[in-house]
């Protein structure tokens, strides 16, 4: 069995927010409330402030070798919890026991000195981690390289802009090899060529046994390094385990709690325009009305608009996009026959699409309409109006992948072999 080299029970971490009027900060009111606490030395901290837990009774553990993504909205506790993890702020309750040497990437360059140029900060974050100056000698060039800021390597890091800041301190970090790797939105940062580099590092890191803790809000970058990942919200810990399964509660989670879940959604008639969306609706392939659709089975967008006044010009479209605002598709129906940009005669139309079965892989996603001129003008705008989700019922597809199969296709392609096949 595997160590356990993060450990964490009931952890607990409290603030205390005081609110002062406008008239507060005046530098007498000051000098007022020192003088009372100097007389009345016993007053309850805690009086005048509210009081707010940023993350509260969080408890989990991570093995050796296991990478741990953390997901959640901004505010969720996320970044709280790595800072403690790391040792830059102390727990209110609970506790943590770490094995190991942590390297931790909160912020932009944390841990720099600014005065110094990248070489000395190289040297003095590879100290700080416990690590003999000859050994990171043996590995500054290698450092100096991943991170591709050469020229500037004997420049003092306040003149570095923050993407190299945090180029270089993650290239020390990866490079030194910290048994603990502590990560917050890093790789959401620097050119694709850098993403990747960092992306493959990371990933030879985890092969190699180092224990991972990332935070991030992408969920093709938590799927393809975390093996679990939690779920975060307004501090507590809501969900733990597979990281298809979490990041699905998670993208549930964070569509419009306003929006009609029932794949429908009607407007009232707005005739001070020249074109307005009356309806729309999402559709099994028998036409009926459905939230969830089945894996294998085509959808059908149904949109009703009314135009109040001949109009050209002007076309119909959808955008279809993920839980997380990831852009799967965009269909106009001038896209697909110029000639809809002519004109449009006064009267109440539905105009309708279809998504073949086994395209869309299973999870959340969210449509937005507009009416308009393509790429000039927009008429009418709804965005995100209708949600439905994906769904896989099948055995057999669950039986090959236990977890969401990766991408955003859910089609199944044939594979031919060329002259002999390897199968009797």
């Amino acid at each position: 069995m595997s160590e356990v080299m993060i450990s964490v029970e009931g952890l607990g971490k409290r603030y205390l927010l005081h609110r002062h009027r406008a008239h507060d900060r005046l530098l007498s009111a000051s000098m007022i409330r020192m003088a009372s606490r100097a007389i009345r030395p016993t007053v309850d901290p805690e009086a005048d402030a509210e009081v707010h837990w940023a993350l509260k009774d969080v408890s989990f553990e991570v093995n050796q070798g296991e990478a741990m993504g953390i997901i959640g909205r901004n505010g969720a506790g996320k970044s709280t919890l790595l800072k403690i993890i790391s040792r830059l702020t102390r727990p209110t309750e609970g506790r943590v026991i770490t094995r190991g040497r942590i390297g931790s990437m909160l912020e932009v360059g944390v841990g720099f000195n600014p005065e110094l140029t990248g070489r000395e900060n190289v040297m003095l974050s590879g100290v700080i981690l416990g690590i003999q100056r000859s050994e990171i000698r043996k590995k500054f060039d290698d450092i100096v390289e991943f991170s591709g800021i050469r020229p500037f390597i004997d420049v003092p890091v306040k003149r570095y802009s923050s993407g190299m800041r945090i180029r270089l301190a993650f290239a020390v970090m990866v490079m030194l090899e910290p048994e603990i790797l502590l990560i917050d939105e890093v790789l959401s940062v620097g050119d694709a060529e850098f993403k990747r580099r960092s992306s493959d590092r990371m990933q030879e890191l985890i092969r190699s046994g180092r224990t991972v803790l990332f935070v991030s809000h992408s969920r093709q970058t938590v799927e393809q390094l975390c093996d679990r990942a939690m779920e975060l919200d307004r501090g507590h810990l809501v969900s733990i385990g597979a990281t298809s399964r979490v990041v699905d509660h998670y993208a549930a989670m964070s569509l419009d709690p306003n929006a009609q879940h029932n794949a429908y959604a009607s407007f009232e008639p707005e005739t001070d325009k020249s074109m307005s969306i009356r309806e729309v609706a999402v559709l099994t392939s028998s036409g009926n009305c459905s939230g969830e659709i089945e894996l294998a089975d085509p959808l059908r967008i149904r949109i009703g608009y009314d135009i109040n006044e001949d109009i050209e010009n002007v076309h119909v479209f959808c955008r279809l996009e993920t839980a997380e605002g990831v852009t799967v598709l965009g269909s106009g129906d001038a896209d697909y026959d110029p000639a809809n940009l002519g004109l449009r005669r006064r009267g109440s139309y539905n105009a309708e699409f279809q998504i073949e079965g086994g395209l869309l892989e299973a999870g959340s996603y969210r449509l937005s309409l507009s009416l308009g001129v393509p790429y000039e003008s927009t008429i009418d705008r709804r965005p995100g109006v209708v949600q439905f989700s994906v769904v896989d019922r099948s055995s057999r597809r669950s039986a090959w992948y236990p977890q969401t199969r990766p991408g955003l296709l859910g089609r199944e392609y044939p594979w031919f072999y060329e002259g002999k096949s390897p199968f009797a």
